[in-house]
């Protein structure tokens, strides 16, 4: 009976691994074999680069004190492609796979990365790579890629689905705690808008291109007040491959910026429901001089957020700068980096002693 061990990266990855395991585990091979599959507590090793350490990974994960018939599945967050298309899953010698998370882009991630994971698992037990089967995962197919078997996608928009990718596995939706400071300024300053009859007028005499305008401006003055002064955007003196930065920071820009509108989406409706409460009607109507409706209200608390907003990026310098740091994959990165750095570093003294 085949065993498979899933080890991950921690994160969204991880959670990708847990239905991996639930998904295969007591699941039925072409051969008829039944799977049993583990979920290892240790997560992926660090590298000392922004690649995949295959050989690495393989000696630590491999059949380490397993049998010949333990298999290691390794989730990864990594972004790994070639040139424009997507990896989806690599085999590493004769007993590991590596799917790579950012590459199934944003639409059903686990379902699709079970789905591989499985293909992958029973190409590995093929003689030959030629005739290896393709998963019901779209248009991949497998090539060598850097002496492995690869599983990977088409080229077509290859890139913007990584980039989709990474700015899913960064979950942007956890920004919003970490910008509680800049919350909390924005709505204070919204509720300025309820009190001002000028702010009901203009927002009244104001047109959708310009309210749209106005909300565009305000959400990228809180992108780009969280993204320079914390060093989100990289620069080439961290990253030389020009591809490369530009999809890192791309994918930053996506992960800020769907964070700040998940703010933005929530300071709207929180005015909205007070402007509701608050003002009534008639009294609505007399100020701007005709019969109130539900759009005066939307565009009142359209404005009033989008003001609010603009004043919510000063409170952002008292957020979390590592929670920011944390929800980009350059940071990340650095981070590996350095955990992969002492590891040497105690084994060289270890070594040493």
């Amino acid at each position: 009976m085949p065993v498979v061990r899933v080890a991950s990266d921690p994160g969204f990855a991880a959670a990708v691994a847990e239905s991996v395991v639930a998904g295969l585990d007591g699941s039925t091979t072409l051969d008829g074999n039944l799977l049993t599959v583990d979920r290892l507590a240790i997560p992926l090793p660090p590298v000392p680069s922004g690649s995949p350490d295959l050989d690495t990974w393989a000696s630590l994960l491999g059949n380490t004190g397993g049998s010949e018939d333990t298999l290691t599945v390794c989730v990864s967050e990594i972004p790994r492609r070639v040139r424009s298309r997507p990896v989806l899953a690599e085999i590493v010698g004769p007993s590991m796979v590596v799917v790579y998370v950012p590459s199934f882009g944003t639409h059903r991630v686990a379902r699709r990365a079970r789905a591989v994971t499985l293909a992958a698992l029973e190409a590995m037990r093929e003689t030959t790579g030629v005739d290896r089967p393709d998963p019901a995962t779209g248009l991949a197919h497998w090539f060598t890629v850097s002496g492995h078997d690869a599983l990977v996608a088409p080229a077509l928009l290859g890139r913007a689905r990584v980039v989709a990718g990474m700015i899913r596995t960064n979950r942007p939706w956890r920004l919003v705690p970490t910008l509680s400071g800049a919350l909390a300024a924005a709505t204070a300053t919204s509720a300025f808008g309820l009190f001002y009859s000028s702010i009901w007028q203009m927002a009244a005499s104001m047109s959708i291109m310009r309210l749209t305008a106005v909300s565009a401006t305000a959400l990228l003055a809180v992108t780009a007040w969280l993204i320079f002064p914390n060093g989100l955007w990289e620069r080439h003196t961290r990253r030389d491959p020009g591809i490369d930065r530009t999809m890192y920071n791309l994918a930053t820009l996506g992960t800020v910026a769907a964070g700040v509108v998940t703010m933005y989406a929530v300071l709207f409706l929180v005015v909205g429901a007070a402007a509701a409460v608050v003002i009534s009607p008639s009294f609505l109507s007399e100020q701007i001089m005709r019969s109130a409706n539900v759009s005066d209200y939307v565009r009142l608390a359209w404005l009033s957020a989008s003001l609010g907003t603009v004043a919510g990026a000063v409170g952002s310098t008292v957020a979390d700068q590592e929670q920011i740091l944390g929800a980009t994959f350059g940071h990340r990165e650095v981070l590996r980096r350095r955990a992969a750095a002492g590891r040497l570093d105690d084994t060289s003294d270890h070594v040493d002693s």
